[in-house]
């Protein structure tokens, strides 16, 4: 990314973005404009910052200092996060709580109970009689230290997955700092090389964060320089090495006398790295500012064409009637005959919906593969040393599959079902996309029941899934990150229970419980792909014939102008190629203002 001082101002956007949608009224866009004007909202883009690294390296105690709060994601020597904890700006004021997502839903705890949940040896995590163990945890707070910035610390179970490297991927609605976690003992090892050289490949705001430096007084840095010298030779970029003392940091919170807070701030580190989180999040935030820009041009183009068409329909009456008034009567006919045009588009609708579910048939078939063969091959007794992780771990896997799956068909269903027929209207596939996401939400399905015979799993809910609102997700990591498909992948949900109990019931119940847990998913998914095809086709059959009816009406003007030209003098056909050429120039300085505003922007190398 380019750097933000050079980026235009909020003020700039958003009156370049109001003096377009003028433009865009003028021609009947309001929907356009007013969706323009929508996109122009800092608010609306979620803020992250997500904390990996390797088991023992301090990534709770860090991001208790980076939030400045002491203790707030459980720590200690032998205290191992087993599962996801993010750290969310409280809007409800419910600070002093934390939600835990379980597969049956979300439960709310005191905050002081957190440990019992959300690490390996927690009293609730280790109790036989569980009925069920959370698979991420969301802790909302008051004020912290970075703002409105959630933080998510990953588990250090399971060490740097390749997966979390996709996690700061920036969509809009997306803007996320991915800090590396390593410690003042030793240089980089080669697993957090490694998940640096694939971080960096796709993913701008990487930042190396070298804890413990209070322990380690006089190697720490060597030790930064050390990491940014390999950084630098394995990456070839540079890439902020930062070194900080997790104990100053929270030390600093707790103290009451302003300057010295400042000076423990300044002498942990922790000071430096917020500022260069923040840093790395204001060139995130022209995301929401160029996606509005991006729609004013395209709606701005559009008028241009139109305004094009009339004038050469006045400069060229005779020879362009004949083309014109046959597409005419072709739309025409088409608009008469909407039985046929339907059958087509229920038969492209079913094709996607097909391919969707094949596609959903191949990840699940992976997943099976994957987890067998590492059953398998691992054995019991690993599982069982964490069988949260695990649990939390298949989850993660099936809500991949879940969202892309689902992305996957709004894909498809753009590409071959509305764009051919809609062209690229996006205020009525943002609602089309509303209207998907509305049929889905809140919607829990339960599998059937599992016999008692299978050894203690008696409980009816293999897997519910579902969709929730966007509030209690907005602290987990985002699938929207993942797969890049924004609001409505993000707020897909899928819970697995009794995988825990699976585990402590012997392999042949844990394969059982695998196999019906991915066929129950098969069926789930099925279900939701049905309803939104059910919502989808309805709403674009109402879509194409407002389309159609517009289309028309903008055909029908333009015949009108070159009929007038035609029949007209030459002092008439000049005043309104006059006044159509005067027109046409407005439109084209507002694309030029939006095209220079886009090329300022931090995101400018975005296809304009």
């Amino acid at each position: 990314m380019g750097g933000v001082d050079s980026a235009p101002t909020p003020e700039r956007v958003a009156e370049v973005v109001a003096a377009a949608g003028k433009v865009l009224r003028a021609y009947g866009l309001d929907e356009l404009a007013d969706l323009a004007t929508r996109k122009n909202d800092p608010d609306r883009q979620n803020r992250t910052v997500v904390v990996v690294g390797e088991v023992n390296r301090g990534k709770s105690s860090l991001v208790n200092a980076l939030v400045g709060r002491r203790n707030l994601c459980p720590v200690g020597v032998d205290t191992t996060s087993s599962v996801t904890v993010s750290v969310v700006p409280d809007v409800d004021g419910e600070d002093g709580t934390a939600t835990l997502l379980t597969p049956g839903g979300a439960r709310r705890i005191p905050v002081a109970e957190l440990d019992r949940w959300v690490t390996v040896d927690g009293a609730g995590v280790r109790d036989p009689d569980a009925e069920s163990l959370p698979t991420a945890a969301v802790v909302p707070l008051a004020g912290h230290a970075l703002g409105d910035v959630s933080v998510i610390d990953t588990p250090g179970v399971g060490g740097l997955e390749p997966g979390l490297a996709a996690l700061a991927t920036q969509t809009s609605a997306q803007a996320c700092v991915l800090v590396l976690v390593c410690d003042a003992s030793s240089p980089l090892t080669a697993p957090e090389m490694a998940f640096a050289r694939e971080a960096a490949a796709s993913v701008d705001a990487l930042v190396v964060a070298v804890t413990k430096t209070d322990k380690n007084l006089r190697r720490w840095r060597p030790i930064v320089a050390e990491n940014e010298r390999l950084l630098r030779e394995h990456l070839q970029r540079a890439v902020p090495v930062i070194g900080v003392s997790s104990l100053r940091g929270v030390l600093a919170a707790d103290d009451p006398d302003p300057a010295r807070r400042a000076h423990l701030e300044q002498v942990s580190g922790i000071g430096l790295l917020r500022s260069e989180i923040h840093h790395r999040l204001a060139a995130a935030s022209a995301l929401p500012a160029a996606d509005a820009l991006r729609t004013a041009l395209e709606g701005l183009r559009t008028v241009a064409t139109r305004v094009d068409g009339e004038l050469a329909a006045v400069d060229d009456a005779a020879d362009r009637l004949p083309g014109l008034t046959a597409e005419r009567d072709r739309l025409t006919e088409l608009e008469e005959h909407s039985r046929q045009w339907e059958q087509y588009l229920a038969r492209d609708i079913t094709l996607v919906r097909q391919q969707s579910a094949d596609d959903l048939d191949r990840r699940l078939d992976e997943i099976r593969d994957k987890w067998t063969t590492y059953v398998n091959s691992h054995g019991m007794q690993v599982l069982r040393r964490s069988p949260q992780k695990f649990v939390a771990d298949m989850q993660t896997d099936l809500q991949a599959a879940m969202a892309e799956t689902l992305a996957g068909f709004l894909q498809r269903l753009h590409a071959e079902v509305y764009q051919p027929r809609l062209g690229d209207d996006p205020v009525l596939w943002e609602d089309l996309c509303g209207r998907i996401v509305d049929s889905m939400r809140d919607r829990t399905i339960e599998s059937h029941q599992v016999a008692s015979r299978r050894q203690g799993l008696i409980d009816p809910a293999l897997l519910t899934m579902g969709v929730v609102g966007s509030s209690t997700l907005g602290g987990l990591i985002g699938l929207s990150a993942v797969v890049g498909i924004g609001a409505v992948v993000g707020t897909v949900w899928v819970g697995v229970n009794l995988g825990h109990r699976a585990i402590r019931s012997g392999k042949a119940n844990l394969l059982t419980w695998l196999r019906e847990t991915i066929g129950t998913t098969k069926v789930t998914v099925g279900r939701l792909l049905d309803g939104a095809v059910a919502q989808a086709r309805p709403e674009i059959v109402i879509g194409y014939r407002s389309h159609l009816r517009r289309t028309l009406e903008d055909l029908r003007r333009t015949i009108s102008t070159a009929e007038q030209a035609a029949s007209s003098d030459e002092a008439s056909r000049t005043k309104t190629r006059e006044r159509l050429q005067n027109n046409r120039r407005i439109v084209g300085k507002r694309i030029t203002e939006l095209e220079e505003l886009l090329a300022q922007s931090p995101v400018g190398a975005v296809t304009r």
